[in-house]
């Protein structure tokens, strides 16, 4: 099934309409005021390479206004006081707001070499399904704060030597007294230098860590404040084609942390960590498909005005067949991102999480969307290497997200594990 739920399309088209409100009264005007600090990289970040404090605190800003008006944490669960929208709403809402605003946008979206948005909170920087394990203590202590977007959070699993694999993590955390004390070095961390806590993962038990069951994995989930003794988030990384951006290292050096502020149960921290990046995988999944349609549009356009020995570029076969390229695996992707939605939002009732349909969904989006953000540049031609348009920072947006929440070649990797272990259904 792909057809929208009747019961459904109020909310999306209401959840769409308010938000693209939102953007176009309070997000634009702010990114026109400070045109020419987003537009040079050399005002937009300071010598330490943190975004400039007038820059940071309008993002701040919009963020909290964002919660103010219900969009900051409308996926988060309803047990900590989110609207729990279904994943399928997450789909149709993040793909029309990147067909209709694309790249550069940093109030918005994807721009500059952030990957967080200051609109809706995800398990990189704000409220997720990762806090319905919430207990009492972080539900009082830190969620109204998350909630309210007055602070973010930055999830802490890739290391130096463990990216996508998570059974070489170093970090460990020993009990001394009623306290754990963690030691090690989080490396590759979305919004840790802006985050006001961070979300650890560390081996809490060296015999269950051997086993390498996911389910009892003897790694174990940790929030800790990033401005508490023995937290160092100053390194922060450039990435492609830009002078900084929202990436760094988490290093801990016996950083305590009370038994309160374990995240979910322990040593079944693993689990915690791939319920998050599984929602960040959609999440991208959706944004792709959105930026794939928005490269597609400015091509189909540029096609029809633009003239070349006479005639439009529309009427060259070589550019219609880029053009239908586009379409066909933008049309795939979308599907795909839409039914793997769908299997997510059934998991309560089938019990069947699709492990190989989100690695599915996530792989081909990102794949597809520099495919069409490349022929999108060959056809626009000249104008498609300016920064004026956007499409090379949105082909850079998709060659980036190749790599993050799960690299291509361990999407395949897990999607052959599945098919292999029986899961063929499709």
């Amino acid at each position: 099934m792909t057809q929208l739920p009747e019961e459904l399309r109020d909310i999306v088209k209401g959840t769409i309409d308010g938000l693209t409100s939102f953007i176009e009264s309070e997000c634009l005007p702010v990114e026109q005021k400070h045109r020419e600090t987003l537009e040079n990289e050399a005002k937009l970040f300071g010598d330490d390479g943190r975004l400039v404090p007038e820059i940071r605190e309008a993002r701040d800003e919009i963020r909290r206004k964002s919660a103010k008006a219900g969009y900051w944490a409308m996926f988060a669960p309803a047990s900590i006081g989110g609207d729990e929208l279904p994943a399928l709403v997450s789909v149709y809402l993040l793909e029309s707001i990147y067909r209709k605003y694309g790249a550069g946008h940093l109030m918005v979206g994807f721009a500059n070499a952030f990957l967080t948005t200051p609109l809706v909170g995800g398990f990189v920087d704000g409220p997720s399904h990762m806090f319905a394990q919430a207990n009492e203590t972080i539900k009082t202590d830190i969620v109204p704060h998350l909630m309210a977007g007055e602070k973010t959070t930055c999830f802490g699993a890739t290391e130096p030597d463990a990216g996508s694999d998570l059974w070489s993590l170093k970090t460990r955390a020993r009990k001394v007294g009623d306290e754990w004390v963690i030691n090690g070095t989080k490396q590759w961390i979305t919004n840790s230098p802006y985050a006001d806590y961070a979300i650890v993962f560390a081996v809490t038990d060296e015999e269950k860590y051997a086993k390498r069951n996911m389910f009892d994995s003897g790694i174990t989930t940790f929030i800790i404040d990033t401005k508490q003794p023995g937290v160092d988030t100053n390194t922060i990384f450039p990435i492609m084609g830009h002078v900084s951006s929202d990436c760094g290292n988490v290093i801990m050096e016996d950083v305590k942390v009370k038994e309160e502020y374990v995240l979910g149960n322990m040593n079944q921290g693993l689990i915690t960590a791939m319920a998050g990046i599984s929602e960040g995988r959609l999440g991208i999944s959706s944004a792709m498909v959105g930026l794939a349609e928005w490269a597609l549009d400015m091509s189909i356009q540029y096609a029809k005005e633009r003239v070349t020995f006479g005639r439009p570029l529309a009427d060259r076969q070589a550019i219609q067949w880029m053009l239908a390229d586009s379409a066909i695996e933008i049309f795939n992707s979308k599907y795909a991102t839409l039914r793997t939605a769908e299997l997510v939002d059934e998991y309560p009732k089938t019990g069947r999480l699709p492990i190989k349909e989100i690695s599915i969904a996530k792989c081909y989006a990102v794949d597809m969307c520099q495919a069409v953000c490349d022929r999108a540049i060959q056809i626009h031609g000249g104008m498609g290497l300016s920064s004026e348009l956007g499409l090379e920072e949105a082909f850079r947006i998709a060659r980036t997200l190749r790599i993050p929440d799960g690299t291509s070649e361990m999407q395949r990797r897990t999607i052959a594990g599945q098919l292999l272990r029986g899961d063929t259904v499709f």
